[in-house]
């Protein structure tokens, strides 16, 4: 190694071996490096028909049984609160505006994790949101011809409200969960 100082200066009676700067030792991590995992045993047979059974129905078709909800009570509470069909009827047709694409799009996408690779999955998710875009587009373009007279106001709240339903969910299902719970 090229020594660092002249011999002259490590010489002198000021410096020390102390005063001497050492050269350092950097020891590098790798932040990105994951921790070493437990080990992986599989479940029997039976511990896996147990573990079915505590689960329950799948989380995307409860947020679409949440949003028909949601919608639905939006065009009742809409109805009744100006005594009108024509307003009702319009949340409706905005309701099932976001329900039948999504409902579309979730069955296009069921149970295809363990069959595709991740580039095909992509891909489908993306032609299946497409052809949920289109729909929506299409059903709204038909409202006229459909509901007749319609209320575009009302069609508007009943789509964004049932959109955002799911973020209303999940904001229930923070404030319900207690703290220790985990997933």
């Amino acid at each position: 190694m090229p020594a660092i100082y002249s011999e002259a200066v490590l010489k002198s009676p000021e410096v020390s071996e102390r005063t001497v700067p050492q050269p350092s030792v950097v020891c590098v991590t790798n932040r990105w490096q994951d921790e070493p995992e437990e080990e992986f045993t599989p479940l029997s047979a039976e511990e896996a028909r147990q573990w079915r059974s505590r689960q329950h129905a799948s989380p995307v078709w409860r947020m679409l049984a949440w949003q028909i909800g949601v919608g639905l009570f939006v065009a009742a509470g809409v109805g009744l609160m100006w005594q009108s069909e024509t307003l009702a009827r319009s949340a409706a047709y905005g309701t099932f505006a976001v329900v039948l694409p999504q409902t579309l799009l979730l069955r296009g996408m069921a149970n295809m994790q363990g069959r595709w690779s991740p580039e095909a999955l992509l891909l489908r998710f993306f032609v299946w949101e497409l052809v949920k875009i289109a729909l929506t587009v299409a059903i709204l373009g038909s409202a006229v011809k459909v509901l007749g007279e319609v209320s575009w106001p009302a069609l508007l709240a009943g789509l964004v409200v049932t959109m955002k339903a799911n973020w209303l969910l999940l904001a229930f299902q923070t404030a319900n969960r207690s703290p220790d719970a985990k997933g």
